[in-house]
């Protein structure tokens, strides 16, 4: 270890940082293990990856703190339940989390063979895709559910990324090779 050039010491000792300043030498980060069957699909990591960021997006109706909607809005993928459907908390928590691991699926099923940055990009564009079928459907089945799209087009998009960048990270990794 190295301490900082001198000419920073006064500036330590004013922020009581004497014995904190210190560089290590040599020091290399470690890199992550290749996934297990490169390549090939996971399936516990894609339902995993789908759960995961349908959580997120329970909590966080729509991925943005500031949409002003709460835990206890009745939201699915970021389409707001009106109050005159009658459908209670707990049956919306239970679809959103449901169409959560199909998406999560699907944009795991598009990134397998993608490193992680490109994986997430990716997962954005799956988002959109996905938002474009949402958007279909509900106009068909239920036209009531209309309204805000540009929010709605926001949560899927920011839900394929967080899915996909899930998904990379939660692979089945190779076992470290032993070193002697």
């Amino acid at each position: 270890m190295r301490w900082l050039p001198e000419r920073l010491t006064p500036l330590r000792q004013a922020l009581g940082l004497r014995k904190l300043c210190f560089v290590i030498q040599g020091y290399e980060p470690t890199q992550p293990l290749p996934p297990e069957n490169e390549g090939h699909f996971q399936w516990f990591a894609a339902l995993k990856a789908g759960a995961a960021a349908g959580l997120v997006f329970l909590v966080i109706a729509r991925g943005n703190p500031w949409a002003g909607l709460t835990f206890s809005s009745p939201v699915v993928m970021g389409r707001v339940i009106p109050p005159n459907l009658g459908m209670p908390l707990a049956a919306s928590w239970l679809i959103h989390l449901c169409i959560s691991l199909l998406y999560g699926a699907i944009t795991a099923l598009a990134v397998t063979r993608l490193s992680h940055w490109r994986a997430i990009i990716t997962g954005g564009v799956v988002g959109l895709v996905l938002y474009c079928l949402n958007r279909s459907v509900v106009h068909v089945l239920c036209p009531a559910l209309e309204g805000q799209e540009a929010g709605v087009a926001f949560t899927h998009v920011v839900f394929g990324m967080v899915a996909a960048g899930a998904y990379r990270g939660l692979l089945k990794r190779q076992a470290p090779a032993s070193t002697r």
